[in-house]
């Protein structure tokens, strides 16, 4: 781990990353879905396009640990077996062509993910189908693709796990577990590269360390609460920082 990288960054950046990191995963830890794409927004004009979808594999790895632990009795396991059957292969390759984009590309991709997040995630809310095992391998297959290159794939998943006949809990849980096993083999992809050297490693361990009570955080007041105002927040958060990705891309 490259402290001595992290040592040297700017005290005021390294805070927005780390406040960042911990406000998103309360999002994160009481829904389920968000967290990722949202600290991608945030974390993109912080440390560079192209380091950002690395910290984060590395981040949500962390998360994603918390977020199994606080959701433990919750988690299907029968769903999780069957969407890593198929995602494990389209993370690993989605990963590979991902460290060998420049920043326009990464930024045009994280940009039109993002921005395409926002009708899914409406259209998963409306629909009410069956999803039997095939289903939720083919549904898998996608996501893995879309997961080793993108944040905020996990919104394909929705309809088919509740499909699936996962209640709340279960759909938390075990889309936790899916994203943590989804970022391990991710960061083992760009481990493998130079994409988390420079000290990304250790700003990723750190960004994930500042995820924990957020999700504590998360799971403990969200779920009380009304899910409205903050799909709303969720949507026009979205939309800026998707757009903000092309004007990333324009610029260079």
């Amino acid at each position: 781990m490259d402290l001595t990288a992290i040592l040297a960054m700017d005290p005021l950046i390294l805070s927005a990353v780390l406040l960042a990191a911990f406000v998103t995963s309360i999002i994160h830890g009481g829904t389920g879905i968000g967290g990722g794409f949202l600290m991608a927004i945030v974390l993109a004009p912080l440390i560079g396009v192209v380091a950002t979808v690395p910290v984060l594999a590395v981040a949500l790895t962390i998360s994603g640990v918390a977020r199994v632990f606080f959701n433990r009795d919750a988690l299907h396991w029968g769903a999780y077996r069957l969407v890593m059957i198929t995602t494990i292969p389209g993370v690993i390759l989605a990963a590979l062509i991902y460290s060998n984009l420049n920043a326009t590309a990464i930024a045009i991709i994280l940009g039109t993910t993002i921005l395409a997040s926002v009708p899914v995630r409406h259209w998963a809310a409306r629909r009410q189908i069956e999803a039997g095992p095939r289903a939720l391998m083919g549904a898998g297959a996608v996501y893995g693709v879309a997961s080793g290159a993108s944040i905020g794939a996990g919104m394909l998943l929705i309809p088919f796990l509740t499909g699936h006949g996962l209640n709340r809990r279960e759909f938390v849980g075990t889309l936790a577990a899916i994203a943590l096993t989804m970022n391990i083999t991710r960061t083992s992809v760009y481990g493998g590269t130079d994409m988390l050297g420079d000290g990304w490693f250790a700003l990723g361990v750190l960004c994930g360390l500042a995820t924990i009570p957020g999700n504590w955080v998360g799971q403990k007041v969200l779920r009380g609460m009304g899910e409205g105002w903050h799909k709303v927040a969720i949507d026009v958060l979205t939309v800026f920082g998707g757009l903000n990705f092309f004007r990333i891309a324009i610029m260079g």
